[in-house]
């Protein structure tokens, strides 16, 4: 380990969903590690799109690729790229009327049908428990509310500034694999949950099948990865610099201060 971070509790400039993971707090890992001139830059399980808002603030929406799997997540980009004053207005009606009796009535309706589906998404995301995004086997969103809390309030200027930063964003909703072809382009990789004990989340990513990907991709490409698991365990080779991160907040599926992770990189890190 040649450097070392820390990452602690923060309110972040460009987020949208508490989600737990979320890589909003990175940005001075990100400032310290990717280089000015990277190509084009993939997000390949983006999640609730915190590494791509910091990629499209840094280095221009139209040069940035937003991917999921889950077409929840996918439509409430799309809509928040689309249309953040409608966003903001279903918003606005279930913080109206938000309480635990509503909020497991919204989990049974559908998340990812427009405009509508990502407001309803977007409200249990704000409201789940200790900001765990987990969908179950059908896809269903199935967090617990988080206890005695209001539902959080959502200014109109957050998602318009939040829309503005990705206009020009690609946004598809492909399985990672689907990228084995990429070249010359800056690849990262944040997968949700994986080599989770816990078996709660339906996207969850197998080890090996994640490690091939990467040996398929990293001759052509600059990569990143961000993962809680070792450097040995994602069979990462000799090529990659890994530092170590440790952060003050909830990780994946368990809650613990000072928990860790990593970030690996297959190139030089500018200034090293």
């Amino acid at each position: 380990m040649v450097m070392q971070f820390s990452v602690h509790n923060h309110r972040a400039r460009l987020k949208l969903i508490p989600y737990v993971g979320c890589k909003s707090g990175f940005s001075h890992i990100f400032d310290a590690l990717i280089p000015d001139d990277p190509g084009r830059v993939y997000d390949l399980f983006g999640g609730g799109g915190g590494f791509t808002f910091y990629a499209c603030n840094r280095f221009g929406s139209e040069n940035v690729t937003y991917n999921d799997h889950n077409p929840v997540l996918v439509n409430l980009i799309e809509s928040l790229k689309r249309d953040p004053e409608g966003l903001h207005s279903e918003y606005q009606v279930h913080y109206a009327e938000s309480s635990p009796e509503y909020y497991l009535g919204m989990r049974k309706m559908d998340l990812g049908g427009g405009i509508a589906g990502a407001g309803r998404f977007l409200y249990l995301a704000k409201n789940a428990f200790s900001g765990k995004i987990r969908f179950n086997s059908k896809n269903e969103f199935n967090c617990p509310m988080r206890k005695n809390a209001k539902c959080p309030r959502l200014g109109i200027e957050t998602l318009r500034l939040l829309s503005d930063t990705i206009q020009d964003l690609e946004i598809t909703g492909r399985s990672y694999s689907e990228y084995a072809k990429v070249g010359g382009s800056f690849v990262y990789l944040d997968p949700p949950y994986m080599n989770n004990p816990n078996s709660h989340y339906n996207a969850t990513v197998p080890l090996e099948d994640f490690a091939g990907f990467v040996r398929g991709i990293q001759g052509a490409n600059k990569v990143m990865i961000s993962e809680q698991n070792s450097p040995e365990s994602l069979m990462l080779s000799g090529d990659y610099a890994v530092f170590a991160v440790t952060l003050n907040r909830s990780l994946q599926y368990y809650t613990q201060e000072n928990s860790k992770e990593i970030v690996a990189i297959n190139y030089e890190a500018p200034g090293a």
